[in-house]
């Protein structure tokens, strides 16, 4: 047996073990306020608007996917969310012709209405282009979550809400970030469930 396969079982509860640190750094307080400004988009019938670049492009397309199709409840509506990373077309000739900083900001500003929500999805929280987001979010009526971590960044001070783990490991905040999308989505089928 190699070194490397013997360092692999250290490795491996080291892992595991920071992974379950950063689930308990996840603020229930934090949480619940943002799953109570999401209940309310819901009631009003708002639209949830979500960016991430990298890992965090994905995270917001699954999370999308768990808000919209993942609390589906039968004769009850819709929620209503989108990712912003989707629509490869707009965010691509935006990139080109305007710069990779606006591709979330200039899609917003055809999108989001007054009371809608824009989730920032970012481990640095520094991201420039969903900052930029986020300000135009802000600018223009809507409400700001950010799924943060490292240091939280730009984005813990702009967003309205923010649910911040403090850890600086990618993998670590972006699997607390999928982790965080589920226990919402799933929250959130109960409750409309009823």
């Amino acid at each position: 047996m190699s070194a490397t396969e013997d360092s692999f079982p250290d490795f491996c509860a080291a892992y595991m073990k920071e992974a379950h640190q950063c689930l308990d750094l996840i603020s229930r307080h934090d949480l619940d306020a943002i799953i109570a400004s999401l209940w309310k988009a819901y009631e009003q019938r708002s639209r949830v608007w979500i960016a991430g670049n990298g890992g965090s492009a994905t995270t917001a397309v699954h999370m999308a996917c768990c808000l919209s199709q993942g609390t589906m409840v039968e004769g009850k509506p819709p929620f209503r969310a989108e990712a912003l990373v989707s629509n490869i077309s707009f965010l691509t000739a935006v990139a080109n012709d305007h710069g990779y900083d606006h591709v979330f900001a200039y899609q917003l500003r055809n999108c989001l209405s007054a009371g809608d929500i824009f989730i920032a999805i970012s481990c640095s929280g520094n991201s420039p282009n969903v900052v930029a987001g986020a300000e135009y979010a802000k600018r223009a009526g809507g409400h700001t979550i950010g799924l943060l971590g490292f240091g939280g960044g730009k984005l813990l001070q702009i967003c309205h809400q923010s649910l911040y783990i403090e850890n600086y490991n990618y993998g670590h905040v972006e699997s607390a970030h999928v982790f965080i999308s589920h226990l919402i989505s799933q929250y959130l089928k109960q409750r409309i469930t009823g």
